[in-house]
């Protein structure tokens, strides 16, 4: 008996730390395995990587005057670095995308592939991709910070929104062809609609400039514009990000006149097409429209996200959450009438972000490189054999040695105790078959608590809905979203705009940080025991969901998008 307990208690440590390996070994995207990864120190990856010719480009930019230095980084497409180009005078927050350039010929000449930056201290140069060695360089003026918005090709044109106009030089040599002021600009991207070139700023105006260099313009009346306006059936659709939302027109590109096509929530990133759709996001949604004659909305799904976004998959939306635990939202979007949330993908590093990630099928490889605010960069990569989908599904299938060792030795005991009580000998039966349900317990512990959490939510079912127990006195963009409110003796505190929490205690620990409420708690044998909120104990912390007061641990306390989670002194 003494042995046999031994021998399974060995095996339940083995199965233990094997499960452990398994995770901090392999992390997956969608079947693609995570490959290699790379730290680049304190700095951060502003802008979507760029695969071209078999190579991976990185930028990255500094946040604080103690960061690192800036750069540009090539690698191949198995991690080993190439080259890399560091800016060491750097102007904090270089978020111009990469822009890759094909040769080519034109008027101002003959020029070979190229990599085009543009620095936020305000220097635009030409690389080679193979190298990183410099074809020419041209500098704009700096006010604050210099260029920080997504470059435009067009023909043998390179036009560069700098931090005070618009430039236009020639992609051979770099000589310009004008440079013109229009207003301040972040992020404001440049784009192309018939022989016109727009862009806006940080006055909501926005610019329209002709080939030879005039410019007409117009405040839109809806905040700072800080993407490229997007060219949407001969209109050109703007987002445009005020105090405390943000405003999503499409504006007539002839007369630069508008029409509201809907309110958004605040903080937006930058837009973009999906075959017929139009995807914004911001601190509060991801929306979808169709876009025709003119706009009209088809869904949303509550997502914090402020930067850029990707299509990958060919038909999903991958985007970062920027928050402090960080994440990926990833959506369906092959459904022309809904957003549909897949998963929030985790991973080791995650924190705040607002570069995109970068996907492409690069001969039989499926790559997707992703890096965040940390500056960790991670690289997925998956074969893809011609025999096709199936051959994926058959190398996909996991299966747990682990898992039937363990159920086949739980069988073999079970057989012991039996005929230990065929013998007579209950005494060892009996010793056995508490083992055996240890065991069980232990491994199903989670599931146990959540089915036991499941059924008392069942028979005391008073909870409300989020409309019912809405507050008319806060902010409009919390509908919709996760909500905390922490009830003091003498004041109520409440935080909300919350996604994407799984469980009550993750919402409070979210909603705490951010209204600066000290929190102190223990581990108990059924879940995390919350002891105190700013030290105030009193007889302890109860908690409602929806109305209805939990009778688990917050830990284990399951909640929807939308839930309000209550905690009251008692």
């Amino acid at each position: 008996m003494r042995y046999g307990a031994i021998l399974l208690s060995i095996f339940i440590l083995l199965s233990g730390l094997s499960n452990v390996s398994a995770q901090d070994e392999i992390e997956t995207i969608q079947g693609l395995e995570l490959d290699w990864e790379y730290d680049f120190g304190d700095t951060f990856i502003s802008t979507k990587p760029l695969i071209a010719n078999e190579t991976i480009f990185v930028r990255t930019s500094t946040s604080t005057p103690n960061s690192g230095p800036a750069g540009i980084y090539a690698f191949d497409l198995d991690g080993e670095l190439l080259w890399s180009k560091l800016n060491y005078n750097p102007i904090s927050n270089d978020m111009s995308p990469i822009t890759y350039v094909e040769q080519g010929q034109g008027d101002c000449g003959v020029w070979p592939d190229m990599l085009v930056i543009g620095w936020a201290n305000g220097t635009i140069e030409a690389l080679h991709p193979d190298s990183g060695a410099k074809f020419w360089q041209q500098n704009t003026e700096v006010l604050t910070w210099g260029i920080t918005g997504s470059l435009l090709i067009d023909s043998d044109n390179l036009l560069v929104p700098t931090r005070t106009g618009l430039a236009n030089y020639c992609l051979s040599n770099g000589d310009i062809n004008f440079d013109i002021d229009t207003g301040l600009g972040w992020r404001n991207g440049v784009s192309k609609l018939d022989d016109n070139y727009f862009l806006g700023d940080e006055m909501g105006t926005l610019w329209k400039v002709s080939k030879n260099g005039n410019t007409t313009s117009k405040n839109l009346d809806i905040g700072k514009i800080r993407h490229a306006p997007l060219v949407v059936n001969g209109k050109l659709l703007v987002h445009g990000q005020g105090l405390i939302d943000s405003t999503i027109v499409l504006v007539n590109p002839d007369d630069l006149s508008l029409e509201v096509v809907s309110n958004a929530g605040p903080s937006p990133g930058i837009p973009l097409i999906f075959n017929d759709s139009i995807i914004t996001i911001d601190s509060n949604s991801v929306k979808r429209f169709e876009c025709s004659a003119t706009c009209n909305f088809i869904d949303q799904h509550p997502f914090s996200s402020n930067g850029e976004s990707s299509v990958v998959f060919d038909d999903m939306l991958m985007l970062p959450r920027n928050k402090v635990d960080g994440g990926w939202g990833l959506f369906s979007l092959n459904n022309s009438s809904q957003i549909i949330f897949n998963e929030l993908i985790s991973t080791k590093y995650d924190w705040y972000g607002t570069a995109a990630p970068e996907y492409q099928l690069v001969g039989n490889r499926q790559i997707l490189a992703i890096g965040n605010d940390n500056g960790n960069l991670q690289v997925f990569s998956l074969l893809v054999d011609e025999a096709g989908s199936q051959q994926f599904e058959e190398e996909t299938i996991e299966t747990n040695y682990t898992s039937q060792i363990m159920t086949f030795f739980l069988f073999l005991f079970v057989a012991i105790s039996g005929i230990q009580f065929l013998k007579e000998n209950y005494k060892s039966s009996f010793q056995y078959l508490i083992i055996i349900l240890v065991v069980i317990f232990t491994f199903a512990f989670n599931d146990i608590v959540a089915a036991w959490s499941s059924y008392i939510s069942d028979i005391n079912d008073e909870s409300k809905s989020s409309e019912e127990l809405w507050d008319d006195e806060w902010p409009e963009e919390w509908r919709g979203t996760q909500v905390a409110i922490f009830e003091f003796e003498n004041q109520t505190l409440v935080s909300g705009g919350h996604l994407n929490n799984e469980n009550a205690l993750e919402l409070t620990y979210q909603s705490s940080e951010n209204l600066m409420i000290s929190v102190q708690d223990s581990d108990t044998s059924i879940g995390k025991y919350i002891e105190s909120f700013n030290g105030v104990r009193g007889d302890g912390w109860i908690f409602f969901i929806d109305g209805s007061e939990a009778m688990v641990s917050a830990q284990y306390a399951e909640i929807n998008s939308d839930s309000i989670v209550h905690w009251k002194i008692i």
